[in-house]
């Protein structure tokens, strides 16, 4: 299974940094920007995309999914693409797109509404959707093949559903939005010592830290050493475009 950070910013994004969006394999997750640019320059087709999964309806998680329709309709593909969107998020996704022209018989998609229990396969992965504890309904995703498990928390508190899903997995990626030491905490999201003992406690073998806050963005070094104070894998700060394979 390989993962590329096409974004690794929370909602307010820098100079370096953008937007969360994470491309596993095929499927891509949440769809900020411009991510048709960022695929092409991690070295990836995006007219081999087969899915796209919107977590929850915030901005920074779903303003990109027209533009990226779109330039998959401009730049020749004909395959339908699936869209699994939060079913919280699900009538105004069809509002915007159709909005937009984006339902047509040149580039068919299919939008699907997705609970917080939800399971389906994707050109060989499994999806689980489990629900978190954010400001809006939000889902978590538990994504396996034959050789990995990784679990994605998306924007969320810290909570016992990631915990129970990221048992042993091989790599949890988790937001981190703040850090105690620094900001103080945030409701609806993490700090990254709260996600270093998630981590901890689910025993995982590595922690992907993304989602990252602007006030977080010059001390990553500092913030890896906190972290692996409390959590003895493989700890990653991945920067945009990064790739991870497992």
């Amino acid at each position: 299974m390989r993962m590329i950070f096409l974004g690794t910013s929370a909602a307010v994004a820098s100079a370096e940094r953008d937007n969360t969006a994470i491309l596993c394999d095929d499927v891509l997750i949440d769809c900020p920007g411009n991510v048709f640019g960022k695929m092409i320059r991690a070295g990836y087709d995006p007219l081999k995309l087969q899915a796209v999964i919107i977590t929850h309806r915030h901005v920074d998680h779903s303003y990109g999914l027209p533009s990226l329709l779109e330039m998959l309709r401009l730049s020749g593909k004909k395959e339908t693409l699936k869209l699994y969107v939060n079913e919280d998020f699900y009538f105004e996704a069809k509002q915007i797109l159709s909005a937009y022209e984006l339902f047509r018989e040149d580039f068919p998609s299919e939008i699907v509404p997705v609970s917080g229990s939800d399971s389906f396969f994707i050109d060989g992965l499994k999806i689980e959707t489990f629900p978190v504890r954010h400001s809006v309904p939000n889902f978590g995703l538990k994504v396996s093949d034959s050789k990995a498990v990784v679990v994605y928390s998306s924007d969320t508190e810290p909570c016992e559903e990631v915990i129970e899903q990221a048992r042993s997995a091989d790599v949890l990626i988790h937001e981190a939005t703040c850090a105690e030491f620094v900001t103080g905490r945030k409701e609806g999201h993490t700090c990254i010592e709260d996600a270093a003992k998630i981590a901890r406690e689910a025993r995982v073998k590595v922690l992907c830290l993304v989602h990252f806050g602007s006030e977080l963005e010059n001390l990553v070094d500092e913030l890896k050493q906190k972290v692996q104070g409390i959590f003895n894998g493989r700890v990653v700060i991945p920067q945009d475009l990064d790739r991870l394979v497992v």
